[in-house]
């Protein structure tokens, strides 16, 4: 198959999104872990700026949610990049219509949806932010993260029954 540019920046693409998701779940990591000696600088910043009667308890542990979350997305977002990296890699090779390809496209539909589900909970932790009146920013659900997820399991099922009539076309010539 001829050099195609296009594919060639999504490989690109693809290898920047992976390591910039490793250095954010790195860096949520480190932030979770470093949260649990420094919980009494956090708590003192907290009462500095909230004042003696917020819930600091509550809100490390929110905040410590947060980094989990962040890890998890991270471990989702791999999944994806990683299946769209061999994906892209059998279309360099000529031949992205296969059964593996299927799996692959319907487990990114799954990293999607866990992606949805982490991002539900974001929005809980942000209305308890907001009910203990901390600063933080508004949180809607993402329609079109929903509708991505539909998208990938439907092109899961067609590229299945895509490969299945290829072969069973294959098997009749």
């Amino acid at each position: 198959m001829p050099k195609d540019r296009i594919i060639s920046f999504f490989r690109m693409v693809l290898r920047i999104v992976g390591i910039a998701n490793l250095s954010f779940a790195l860096f949520y990591l480190v932030i979770l872990i470093g949260s649990v000696p420094f919980a009494g600088l956090l708590e003192r910043q907290l009462i500095a700026k909230y004042g003696v009667t917020m819930d600091v308890g509550t809100v490390v542990a929110g905040m410590r949610g947060l980094f989990v979350i962040g890890i998890g997305a991270a471990i989702a977002i791999h999944g994806i990049v990683r299946n769209l990296q061999t994906i892209v890699a059998t279309l360099v090779e000529g031949d992205p219509f296969v059964a593996q390809n299927a799996r692959r496209l319907q487990a990114i539909g799954w990293a999607l949806l866990a992606l949805q589900l982490l991002d539900l909970v974001f929005g809980g932790l942000t209305w308890l932010f907001v009910s203990l009146r901390v600063d933080v920013i508004d949180w809607m659900p993402s329609f079109t993260g929903w509708l991505a997820v539909l998208i990938a399991f439907v092109l899961a099922r067609v590229f299945a029954r895509g490969t299945a009539m290829r072969d069973e076309l294959e098997a009749t010539v």
